[in-house]
């Protein structure tokens, strides 16, 4: 089986500058490359994202999960975010695409006055409610990829009403979920996320390796119980518990996508000890390693 690549640096997010057409109000475009080429970045515009076909891991906020064909998932504003494909995607000779299409909009992209009317205050509560990422579950997922499918083929007013009509379809329905919850973005992204990063990109580089409370707040250049104020809340977990989610869902991938032993992925993930591995996995997982390979 393929060995996942151990590299997952993350460099300060970069601001994505999303264009501004003319003709429209909001930025749709179908994308068919061999792999996904942006790389962890950010912008102000909320974006609809729908991988037609794809695989690999995304991160979002502080979530970190694998992605497949058909799924679809609302960002808010400013939120970070990046979709990894799997290595085979840029081997050489492969037949594998990369396709998404995928909606950008300021969030006053109708015009503030437009979100205060009573029809659409439904949809201004979901792009609140996206600032920690959404995806969406079926059948709202099928039958909103559908829509995204018939949207890039409309023009003029016809598309942009199918996007309202996509969107308010969205905040009235149950079928989505958190992707990255208690994460905070802030106004001063830009200038915040340069320490965040500089402290997550650590932390994933080295996923093996002991983490030292001193060494990681004099990274980010604070003294430790600031540092772990600040962690909290942009992440909205403790130091701790963001490592042991890294562990655990870089363990998921080694899992399904390697032969290696659950002692062996255990240390390959940082655990010193597997039967904590195996609690921790299962607390997290609600299965065990040996039971989630099976699944997946």
């Amino acid at each position: 089986m393929l060995q996942i690549q151990r590299n997952w640096s993350f460099m300060r997010p970069d601001r994505l500058l999303v264009p501004q057409q003319p003709h429209r109000s909001f930025d749709l475009r179908h994308e068919r490359l061999p792999f996904f080429t942006n790389p962890w970045h950010f912008h102000p515009e909320i974006e609809l994202n729908y991988v037609v076909s794809s695989a690999g891991m995304r991160f979002i906020g502080h979530s970190i999960d694998r992605f497949s064909d058909g799924e679809i998932i609302l960002l808010g504003s400013n939120l970070p975010h990046y979709w990894k494909n799997d290595a085979v995607y840029s081997e050489a000779g492969n037949s594998l695409q990369a396709e998404a299409i995928v909606a950008r909009f300021t969030p006053n992209f109708a015009g503030e006055p437009f979100w205060e009317l009573p029809e659409t205050k439904p949809i201004q509560r979901l792009l609140n409610r996206a600032g920690v990422g959404l995806k969406l579950l079926d059948p709202l997922r099928a039958d909103i990829a559908d829509q995204l499918r018939a949207m890039v083929n409309l023009d003029g007013l016809a598309q942009l009403t199918a996007l309202l009509h996509i969107l308010d379809q969205i905040a009235r329905s149950e079928a989505v979920v958190a992707i990255s919850p208690g994460y905070v973005p802030t106004p001063q992204l830009s200038r915040q996320s340069e320490r965040l990063s500089r402290v997550v990109g650590h932390l994933m580089q080295r996923v093996q390796a002991p983490v030292s409370l001193p060494e990681i707040a004099e990274l980010a250049n604070m003294n430790p119980a600031a540092f772990c104020r600040y962690f909290k809340s942009q992440t909205g977990q403790t130091l701790t518990q963001f490592v042991i989610d890294l562990r655990i869902r870089y363990a998921c991938d080694l899992l399904t996508r390697t032969d290696g032993s659950i002692t062996l992925i255990s240390e390959q993930a940082g655990f010193e000890n597997v039967s904590y591995f195996v609690q921790a996995f299962r607390k997290k997982q609600g299965v065990t390693p040996a039971r989630f390979r099976q699944q997946f």
